[in-house]
């Protein structure tokens, strides 16, 4: 066990972090427990330029129901977010889907067509299934098994979703399957979205197998010997689905964070304008003329803010924080009564490739998804809109936007009633996305914020969108900050 450092200046060190997302929450709740653990007396302030701390994680409570209006879950096979949770006592809080009911579907000629039973993020690991599934023509699944037979891409460099998919399964794979789905997860256009910053398993899986399905294949007898004829279950107790969220909503994570953030200052509505070195650190304004000094500064905001703020300290990071593109969407959720819904529900929710020049591009059943999200005898829909070149319908007033989505659940749902209560969340330019290059302009970015000791990047724009991702990013920033601050005191 390391030593603690031995502190020569008992006077708190401070950290300023800006921005108060699930990112920033992450790094002040590490910092605060790091600091204790490490002997280092600390301060944090938080500051969000919003009226509320959460970023995109925001659940509502109306009638009963449960609304998320950003992300509604997070994948299990990333620890950092159940950590978390089990950290802060929400361990008995945590839910997984209803599996018995997990199905897709896919928007066929406007119907909903099931994707087959078995088929792994992009890939089929069930013959009969797939041979018998209408999503997929004949000439587009013989197309698709031909990735047995095609070799490997010998280039090591980084490629687009699209290509890659195209090249080993086929054009009509890439829009009936990949492009809804995948871009379901990363809001992107699959032309321009970077494989190994994405989907890193698919390359790995075509160097380790020379083929998608059979890597899949092997996996999946991997996971069923270890597993034996049971699902995969966890040792620390959590649910075994693939995806988790809280019983109350994602927004509880939030709340409990909060209030364990007790050695440090949390502002709201404080918008950051400046950040400049001082001759002992750091000075942070904001719009109001309010500053901070700092001994040292995270930024836990989109990319575009982190590059207005560092343009004064280098002008040539900020230009490479700007170059990281960024795509607005919304959610429209609809709460009905159960009895008013003829449709069987028997599903998750359905995906609409863009093909199909829909205006509504997913549809999840959130109250079938998880328990615990509507009464008894109700029913709770979200629709998602937006995404690369679907921006314009963000803009539209909340009237027209619900409009859209009960237009979209009339004709693909038969769903005419009328819902009791709709909520729609707008998130502008909320989503980075990951163009090919990524992971060497991250790498570049994270060259140049090194020259300025004291300043520490985190966020979905860097290494990963999903909460697990951004708590485990603002969690390193925490750390790395206290070894500088140690290093100052030692």
């Amino acid at each position: 066990m390391n030593a603690a450092p031995i502190v020569t200046d008992h006077s708190p060190r401070r950290v300023v972090i800006v921005g108060g997302g699930i990112t920033g929450l992450a790094a002040a709740y590490a910092l605060q427990e790091q600091s204790r653990k490490a002997n280092i007396p600390t301060r944090f302030t938080l500051l969000e330029s919003s009226d509320r701390f959460g970023g995109k994680i925001l659940t509502e409570h109306v009638g009963g129901f449960t609304i998320e209006g950003g992300p509604d879950c997070y994948i299990r096979q990333k620890p950092w977010a159940t950590e978390l949770c089990q950290s802060l006592g929400l361990g008995g809080e945590l839910i997984g889907t209803n599996d018995e009911r997990r199905k897709t579907f896919v928007v066929q000629k406007q119907r909903l067509t099931p994707l087959p039973d078995g088929v792994m993020l992009i890939v089929p690991t069930r013959i009969t299934p797939f041979i018998t599934s209408s999503l997929i023509s004949w000439p587009g699944k013989l197309r698709m098994g031909l990735d047995f037979f095609i070799p490997r891409r010998e280039e090591k460099d980084d490629e687009s979703v699209g290509a890659f998919v195209r090249r080993r399964l086929g054009g009509e794979a890439l829009d009936k399957i990949a492009e809804p789905l995948l871009s379901g997860i990363h809001v992107s256009d699959p032309e321009s979205q970077s494989l190994l910053a994405t989907f890193p398993r698919f390359r790995a899986l075509e160097e380790q197998h020379g083929s998608l399905i059979r890597g899949m294949l092997a996996q999946k007898r991997s996971n069923h010997n270890h597993s034996g004829n049971t699902a995969p279950s966890s040792s620390n107790g959590t649910p075994a689905s693939m995806f988790i969220s809280l019983r109350s909503g994602l927004g509880e994570l939030v709340a409990v964070l909060q209030e364990a953030l007790t050695e440090g200052d949390l502002y709201t509505g404080v918008k950051v304008s400046s950040l400049e070195r001082t001759q002992n650190g750091f000075r942070v304004g904001s719009t109001t003329g309010e500053t901070w000094e700092a001994d040292a500064v995270i930024l836990a905001v989109p990319a575009y803010i982190s590059a207005d703020l560092v343009s004064h300290l280098d002008a040539e990071l900020s230009s490479m924080l700007s170059a990281i593109r960024y795509v607005s969407t919304a959610t429209i959720s609809l709460a009905y009564t159960r009895n008013s819904v003829k449709h069987p529900l028997n599903g998750f929710g359905y995906v609409t490739p863009r093909s199909e020049q829909r205006q509504v591009s997913a549809c999840t059943w959130s109250s079938i998804k998880f328990d615990s999200r509507a009464p008894q005898d109700g029913l709770l829909l979200r629709c998602f809109v937006g995404g690369p070149g679907r921006e314009e319908l963000v803009s539209l007033e909340n009237p027209e936007l619900v409009n859209v989505a009960r237009r979209e659940l009339a004709e693909m749902m038969g769903i005419n009633a009328q819902p009791l209560f709709a909520r729609v969340y707008r998130w502008n330019k909320a989503n980075p996305l990951y163009d090919v290059g990524h992971l060497e302009r991250v790498e570049q970015i994270r060259n140049r914020v090194a020259n300025h000791p004291g300043v520490f990047l985190c966020g979905s724009a860097y290494d990963g969108v999903g909460i697990p991702d951004c708590i485990h990013q603002g969690q390193q920033a925490a750390e790395q900050a206290l070894k500088s601050l140690s290093l100052e005191l030692a």
